[in-house]
């Protein structure tokens, strides 16, 4: 009985010390992949930017987009059927940290209408171009611990709490249902 006794008290700090271990490796893993996916991320929103600048090359302006179009593979004048002879792929419209109904629907950021048919060199102020689709619903944080991803007309991404002020909220239910 004594011996049971002291090997409790021996296995107890043990089995302790692994599960703490086992926390802070699967939290360290965690924020690893949440890194690779903002990585990831960023790196979407530098192609659509290169794809801007070759259509804007081509055609003296940025193309005329909807915020959000209603079917990203049909809609003629959605970002991917737009931009895709500019080298613009389906997967780069997604982030990595989207909701699978985001996946599904096959783009991941919203375009600002105010930048339609401007231009990328002619503007005395950036403007936000794309940011991540959960900046509509209040109820969603952040994909990115928290933060936006937006994407700016100088080819600068920003990382921030709130979503652009000049987000037009009519267009809440352009978000896909969850």
């Amino acid at each position: 009985m004594n011996l049971r006794k002291k090997a409790g008290r021996v296995i107890l700090p043990w089995l302790f010390i692994l599960l703490m271990l086992s926390s802070l490796f699967w939290l360290l893993n965690r924020i690893g992949l949440g890194r690779m996916q903002t990585t990831a991320c960023q790196q979407n929103l530098r192609a659509v930017y290169k794809a801007l600048q070759l259509y804007e090359l081509e055609n003296g302006k940025l193309p005329v987009l909807p915020l959000f179009p209603e079917d990203v593979r049909a809609d003629a004048d959605s970002i991917l059927n737009v931009l895709g002879a500019f080298g613009l792929e389906e997967s780069m419209l997604l982030c990595p940290s989207a909701p699978r109904s985001v996946r599904e629907h096959g783009i991941g950021y919203l375009w600002n209408p105010a930048v339609n048919g401007a231009s990328l060199q002619d503007r005395a102020e950036a403007t936000w171009l794309l940011v991540d689709i959960q900046a509509l619903d209040d109820q969603l944080p952040g994909p990115h611990f928290g933060n936006y991803l937006i994407l700016y007309t100088d080819g600068n991404i920003d990382q921030l709490q709130l979503p652009p002020r000049s987000l037009p909220v009519e267009y809440e239910s352009a978000v896909p249902q969850r």
